[in-house]
């Protein structure tokens, strides 16, 4: 048997928490296909409902954005549920998943962190009417929420300003103040402009034509 890859090497790992899934390679062999079933428990350990879902991953890997595909149809096609009609899944805002894809993945915890509480949070919603610790809006309404929430970048003309600032690399020194005028660049908004610093600046193009749009 030859060298496994960080691929193989972490499905294995992955299989001693998830044993109902397996893995292949794509037929044009540039993706890595997880699938199988995953079973959700409460917290106290009690069965809830099993889902049949397949995991594709780039053979980039760990450096890639997974997509997450629900193909038991358990739950409604539905914007209202995060999920689109192919049955893709939409786990977290976008902005997260491209910082997982850019720092690297580690698959297990991808599959505990972002895949697991989604559908347990699916049930929830059936079960309560609601999930369990709120959701983004839809579209780029819930991109906004993220720089209010997340970020503190409570306004568009805010917004606007942080990613002129950063696409120009024209940014304060740590001691000056912040974009926002309220007191110091790094006791402010310096950790959020890292953050949004370590995404592709095609993302931050995109934030900006559509904060801007908000201003017009």
């Amino acid at each position: 048997m030859g060298v496994k890859n960080s691929f193989e090497k972490d499905f294995q790992e992955a299989i001693q928490f998830f044993p109902k899934l397996k893995y292949r390679k794509s037929e044009k062999g540039k993706m890595w296909i997880v699938s199988g079933e995953l079973d959700i428990c409460d917290q106290v350990g009690d069965y809830w409902e099993t889902f049949i879902i397949a995991i594709y991953l780039p053979t980039s890997y760990p450096y890639c954005t997974p997509r997450v595909k629900e193909i038991s149809q358990l739950i409604l096609r539905d914007d209202d549920w995060h999920i689109n009609d192919e049955g893709l899944c939409c786990l977290n805002i976008e902005h997260r998943m491209l910082l997982i894809a850019k720092r690297g993945m580690n698959l297990t915890s991808f599959i505990r962190e972002k895949v697991y509480p989604y559908f347990a949070n699916q049930l929830f919603k059936k079960n309560e009417g609601q999930y369990a610790a709120g959701e983004y809006l839809h579209n780029f309404d819930g991109v906004a929420q993220f720089y209010r929430e997340e970020l503190n970048i409570a306004s568009p003309v805010l917004a606007v300003e942080v990613l002129k600032g950063i696409i120009s690399n024209k940014l304060p020194e740590r001691n000056d103040p912040c974009f926002c005028g309220n007191g110091k660049y790094k006791q402010c908004h310096m950790a959020s402009v890292e953050f949004l610093r370590s995404l592709p600046f095609s993302r931050l193009d995109e934030d900006l034509e559509e904060f801007s749009k908000l201003i017009c």
